[in-house]
């Protein structure tokens, strides 16, 4: 095979690649770090905002930018420590909910957008909601699915329902995979996940994160196995620590904020969501032009539990209140 036939393949590869990744790979400064975005479809722009925090934008935010990117500009963001923005230093220095929101700024001034719809899922609607309240003037939409709660009073009732939902058996298991890794830090477990996958440290850990997931689900046969083993290895652990520690320290309350927001929003949530439904009144009674849907015999992970019951609710919103 000649050396021009194999450019040619490469150059097809690279092509391939880059239309699964999205349209267009760009990237924008914030402070001394670059960050990346992806941009797909045409029309009004709509952020879409990934969990955790920590998780990378892949599945299931891809489907959802396939539903709307024929009537949005979808920017799928890799926040700061995730996907293709993951090669920054993880301290308390460059981890805030502060931090995340000023990058959203940043991006949404860098692409000229005059205002933008937010889609947030988890800790993605809890980041949505603080642009919105810190920027009122900047955001005409928001689309909170499963979204963490608008302040600080509720963050531990997750952990108090998770802990409920495990068997005395589930917790000895828990407690014993975590012997195993506890020895390490966030940062070490994170970089052994890359060095030595298979080593005990990052098994156990996989294990123990493993019995969290499956407190998210109403159906628990319904959490995927190889699904799991690559969002595992994809996350970045060390953000969420930091994140717990100043939301509660700081006592976060964007609650009077977000009544005074004049824009739509879309709450989903589903009825068996471990964070409980306390979390979402708060969003109800903070949000006073909120539609609210509730999926029944479906936790926290809608979109693996519910996705057509979900997509029907979110392509019905946007097609009713699309700028």
């Amino acid at each position: 095979m000649s050396r021009k036939t194999n450019l040619s393949i490469l150059g097809l590869l690279l092509a391939t690649f880059s239309v699964c990744l999205g349209q267009q790979v760009k990237s924008f400064d914030s402070g001394p770090y670059k960050l990346f975005y992806e941009e797909f479809g045409e029309g009004p722009p709509m952020y879409i905002l990934s969990g955790g925090p920590g998780e990378s934008p892949d599945h299931p935010y891809r489907q959802i930018v396939d539903s709307l990117k024929s009537s949005y500009t979808c920017i799928l963001v890799h926040q700061r420590g995730t996907g293709l923005s993951r090669d920054i230093p993880i301290n308390e220095s460059t981890i805030g909910i502060e931090h995340y929101t000023q990058d959203l700024e940043l991006l949404r001034k860098a692409r000229g957008d005059k205002k933008i719809s937010l889609l947030g899922i988890s800790w993605g609607g809890m980041l949505a909601m603080n642009y919105a309240a810190t920027y009122p003037e900047f955001a005409s939409n928001l689309i909170l699915v499963c979204s963490g709660p608008p302040s600080y009073h509720l963050w531990n009732v997750l952990y108090d329902n998770q802990f409920s939902r495990r068997s005395v058996a589930e917790l000895d298991s828990m407690n014993q995979l975590q012997k195993v890794f506890s020895i390490k830090s966030e940062k070490e477990l994170d970089s052994l996940k890359i060095a030595c996958p298979d080593c005990p440290e990052v098994s156990a850990y996989k294990e123990f994160i493993l019995f969290h997931v499956r407190a998210m689900y109403y159906d628990r046969s319904k959490v995927s196995r190889a699904l799991y083993e690559k969002e595992f290895y994809d996350f970045n652990f060390q953000v969420i620590p930091i994140i717990d520690k100043q939301i509660v320290e700081s006592r976060f309350d964007i609650r009077e904020k977000l009544k005074n927001l004049e824009i739509p929003a879309l709450i989903v949530y589903g009825r068996q969501d471990d964070q409980g439904e306390s979390t979402f009144f708060e969003q109800i009674e903070s949000l006073k032009l909120a539609e609210v849907h509730v999926i029944e015999q479906c936790g926290h992970e809608i979109l693996e539990e519910k996705p057509l019951e979900f997509f029907r609710i979110l392509k019905d919103y946007v097609q009713r209140t699309r700028d």
